[in-house]
């Protein structure tokens, strides 16, 4: 596997695998909340498959990633209410980039979390960018067994929303895609900030 997420950009779009995650874990959101009129950030957007479908009912989206090649993607989409940023979040990144200055109804992260360096660190951050009663919303893979080195169990991320000072909302399966290697689960975090 690559290093750089921009070699996966090309393709990304046209992977049948990434489509129908992106429109489970939509599915999946819309479940639980309306999406319509709200201010999102799409953290760790990607090209913007789900981006895309929460453009058509959010008031405004700032869809952030530090790939270059996947937000070029994202931006030839031309998505009207949708703001492009290509930085890594940091303290620093927050509190240089007005668009991140004006608090969020909703954070989304899909298929990012288990990615980051620092899962709890970057969920203290999020936090600070949610409105009161905003909530945050992941979904990553469940961890296939105590040994596996990727993914997470549902006590993993209920401690990091509980550590985070987020208070848990829903840690539930939300859907299962099937590989040449079985059925895979992917878990669905909702959290909100107090």
């Amino acid at each position: 596997m690559s290093d750089s997420w921009d070699d996966y950009a090309d393709g990304w779009d046209s992977n049948a695998d990434v489509i129908l995650y992106s429109e489970e874990a939509y599915n999946s959101l819309c479940e639980i909340l309306n999406p319509e009129g709200l201010r999102i950030l799409d953290f760790g957007c990607g090209t913007g498959l789900l981006t895309e479908r929460l453009a058509q009912s959010a008031h405004r989206i700032v869809a952030l990633d530090p790939s270059e090649k996947m937000i070029a993607v994202l931006e030839n989409k031309q998505l009207g209410n949708v703001e492009t940023q290509c930085i890594e979040l940091s303290d620093e990144t927050v509190k240089s980039n007005v668009s991140l200055h004006s608090k969020f109804d909703l954070i989304v992260a899909s298929s990012v979390c288990a990615f980051l360096p620092d899962y709890e660190g970057a969920l203290q951050l999020l936090k600070t960018l949610l409105k009161p009663n905003g909530i945050f919303v992941q979904w990553d893979w469940l961890k296939s067994d105590e040994d596996a080195d990727f993914g997470f169990t549902e006590e993993m991320i209920e401690s990091t929303f509980i550590n985070a000072d987020l208070e848990v909302s829903l840690i539930t399966k939300a859907f299962s895609l099937e590989s040449k290697k079985g059925s895979m689960s992917v878990l669905m975090g909702v959290a909100r900030n107090s």
